[in-house]
């Protein structure tokens, strides 16, 4: 399984999303900007998770995107299928036309038990596990201050 460029960029708007106040729509252009995600293919990509339940959009000035999902209950198992539809890990599994060795094959049950355990892994694993524990400036995410829409660097840990 690759986890494609649209499940990448999704999840990292989600983990954008579920550090800003969850009242103040955070601009599509902002989250774009700080995860360096092209605006036009994150817009359909955010337009996926709203329409799955996981965001609520806000349209006009001061408009954006705010998180509805709980991420402690949202896995990720759920988010890649709501961006790529149902998850396919070996496609001899999916698809038993697409290989001619199908029938009797060893490999097959091992590369099942691969799948079984990625599954669990996507599916008990939440966007909340995903949050970072301290932040660097050159790499974690600013949330939008409610006040003025200017990032502010999350606090660290200590």
């Amino acid at each position: 399984m690759i986890l494609s460029r649209s499940a990448d960029y999704g999840l990292r708007a989600l983990i954008h999303l579920a550090q800003a106040a969850r009242e103040v729509p955070v601009p599509l252009e902002r989250i774009a900007e700080v995860q360096r995600v092209p605006a036009a293919l994150l817009s359909k990509i955010l337009q996926a998770l709203v329409r799955a339940g996981f965001l609520r959009s806000h349209r006009g000035y001061g408009g954006g995107f705010v998180m509805v999902a709980e991420p402690t209950r949202l896995s990720l198992e759920a988010v890649i299928e709501a961006i790529d539809g149902p998850l396919v890990v070996f496609e001899c599994l999916d698809d038993e036309t697409f290989c001619e060795l199908c029938q009797g094959c060893r490999l097959q049950e091992k590369l099942r038990e691969v799948e079984r355990a990625m599954r669990g892994i996507l599916r008990s694993t939440t966007l909340a596990d995903c949050l970072p524990l301290r932040t660097c400036d050159a790499v974690a995410p600013a949330i939008v201050s409610e006040a003025k829409g200017t990032p502010t660097p999350l606090p660290t840990a200590t």
